[in-house]
């Protein structure tokens, strides 16, 4: 997050789109410390980032939300990353790390649930 933060204050749109990337991927990257600290492993054929979203669904309505964040969080990376014909503006880049600064309690506070509701049934 810093390193994004840091991107997402420079002048240039590469630093920008760096930045979102950068913002993104911490995000995906507590996301996924999560899933696998209090969630199954998700044996389907598909991509990390499907695997990962389909895992927090599994985890119920809470689940399911921080799981859709994600994927919301994931389009404006794939338009940092990947539509350069677009331009990318800085407010979209602060915008999303603003965002995934945001995620990551929010994922602290499902992983907190999802242990509660382990420790009621043990």
């Amino acid at each position: 997050m810093t390193l994004a933060e840091q991107l997402s204050a420079g002048s240039h749109e590469c630093e920008w789109r760096a930045g979102a990337s950068r913002a993104y991927y911490a995000a995906y990257h507590k996301a996924l410390v999560v899933a696998d600290h209090c969630l199954p492993p998700n044996p389907q054929l598909c991509g990390e980032h499907v695997k990962l979203t389909e895992r927090l669904k599994a985890g119920g309505m809470k689940g399911r939300s921080l799981a859709y964040s994600l994927i919301d969080l994931k389009r404006v990376r794939t338009d940092a990353d990947y539509r350069l014909a677009e331009s990318f503006t800085q407010s979209q880049a602060t915008d999303l790390l603003a965002n995934c600064r945001a995620f990551v309690p929010r994922a602290d506070a499902f992983r907190a649930h999802v242990e509660r509701d382990h420790a009621a049934f043990s």
